[in-house]
């Protein structure tokens, strides 16, 4: 748009620079020079039509981005919106001294995806990042149900009240839009959660009430635990093989054109062969990308070690209610000085280092042990919801059992040793007979879960399913 914008702004300048001479003499004469542009002109209607063309197909597009940021942020505040909920119910993290530290450094919840880093579930690994990004444009502040419902003023439309009928305790939900201040770019909004008066009284943290306002601190992190992904981390290290081979060997790296092309077309073999079956046919072929997994793990761990070093401060001296906020974008502070890896994160920081190339299963769990260590919220997500999240969920379901049976008095939940052994049977228990299946069953007519037996040779040992459960090799039938 730029360079055809340009084209016809110098189009039309030499346009009116070659009628000039004409113009003097039509003057010289008494008549009234043109000052328009002749239709006839080709350069010129060539560009203008190029303009207006990309111009078009440039709103086009600003409006399909702008629908999916709706669509996609929507969801993930929903989300998070119920983790910080769920975190000031009795004995959450609320009522256990953290309402100060999110009301100062913002309430921290991390993102556990389990997409693979290729064909359209890449497209959902982008989508989720925006989405969850842009949940740091949110304030959530807790108010009483005052018995007014729908508009609050009726000469704004976005004052409206949205009712939640089947809540027992929240009564409507309202998100505003804040205006700008300042030097401020960014959009932000804000969240308002009408709660029944008896509970808003006796069940929210003090700190939390008079209007307190707290903003979220969301962190996504990514790890592709299926075929697919596995079939993208052979193609990624084959191919660097061949290239440090060649490497050692002298051979420039443009020579390997044809060896790197057969590696990837190896690991396409697996991302196109459509094993994974959730229900629909999107997963022919695609692009594979081998970093974003590790950018964006990379990029989360330095979020939530600013989080960790603002909220648990390395420094003689300094508290949490006296350390700096911690910064969510490079942007917030002038002079960003890198931070070296917080205690409570080393484990996190060696998993991260490791795993690229690989199933790193532990950069998940460590995060969200980590979030838990800091009274945050996680979250667990796939594409479907239902297999993968299935086999997440049901290993955080086990973890915490186990933690909680085996927890000690002077240790922490998150501290406790346990058996990964006995995890991992609990863990087959609730996906035999707990209620996972039943989703199943409901989403895809069948209850099983959507892998094969070759599937599950390439999960992570935490996430095989029991072979029971499996849905075999055929398609499921149509619902």
């Amino acid at each position: 748009l730029e360079t055809y914008l340009s084209s016809l702004i110098n189009s039309v300048g030499e346009y009116f620079k070659s009628r000039a001479q004409t113009a003097a003499v039509m003057q010289q004469a008494g008549l009234r020079p043109t000052r328009h542009v002749a239709p006839n002109i080709s350069s010129i209607s060539f560009y203008r039509s190029k303009t207006t063309e990309c111009a078009q197909r440039l709103q086009a597009l600003s409006w399909e981005i702008a629908v999916r940021r709706g669509n996609c942020f929507s969801q993930a505040l929903g989300i998070a919106v119920t983790s910080y909920l769920t975190s000031i119910s009795d004995g959450g993290p609320g009522w256990r001294g953290y309402a100060n530290t999110w009301l100062r450094h913002g309430y921290l919840i991390t993102f556990e995806g389990l997409l693979s880093a290729v064909g359209k579930e890449l497209g959902m690994i982008e989508d989720a990042s925006v989405a969850v990004e842009m949940l740091r444009m949110v304030h959530v502040v807790l108010v009483p149900d005052d018995g007014v419902s729908g508009t609050v003023n009726k000469n704004e439309s976005s004052c409206r009240r949205i009712p939640v009928p089947h809540s027992p305790y929240v009564r409507w939900v309202h998100l505003a839009h804040l205006s700008k201040k300042g030097s401020e770019s960014k959009s932000m909004y804000r969240l308002e959660i009408g709660l029944n008066q008896s509970y808003y009284q006796s069940r929210v943290p003090e700190p939390l009430k008079g209007g307190a306002a707290v903003r979220f601190f969301p962190v996504l992190y990514q790890m592709g635990v299926d075929i697919r992904q596995w079939g993208v981390n052979a193609g990624r290290n084959v191919t660097s093989q061949i290239k440090e081979r060649n490497k050692v060997g002298g051979v420039p790296s443009a020579e390997l054109g044809d060896n790197s092309d057969a590696a990837t077309e190896a690991s396409s073999d697996f991302n196109g062969c459509g094993l994974i079956d959730d229900g629909d046919d999107d997963d022919e072929g695609g692009v594979a990308d081998n970093e974003i997994l590790m950018a964006l793990n990379v990029e989360g761990f330095r979020k939530m070690n600013a989080y960790a070093h603002s909220v648990f401060p390395t420094t003689a001296g300094v508290t949490a209610a006296t350390s700096p906020i911690a910064a969510f974008y490079p942007s917030e502070h002038a002079q960003l000085q890198p931070l070296p890896p917080h205690p409570i994160l080393s484990s996190l920081s060696e998993a991260i280092k490791t795993s690229a190339g690989k199933m790193e299963h532990g950069v998940l769990d460590k995060s969200a042990t980590a979030c838990q260590r800091m009274g945050g919220g996680s979250t667990v997500f796939c594409k479907s919801g239902k297999d993968r999240t299935a086999m997440q969920v049901t290993f955080k379901q086990a973890q915490f059992l186990q933690r909680l049976m085996d927890k000690k008095p002077s240790t922490t939940l998150e501290d406790s040793q346990i058996s990964y052994d006995d995890v991992f049977e609990h863990a087959t228990l609730m996906r035999i007979h707990g209620t996972r299946v039943p989703i199943c069953e409901k989403n895809a007519g069948e209850a099983k879960y959507a892998f094969n037996p070759l599937q599950a040779k390439f999960m992570p040992e935490m996430l095989k399913p029991p072979p029971i459960t499996l849905a075999g090799f055929l398609k499921k039938p149509e619902t």
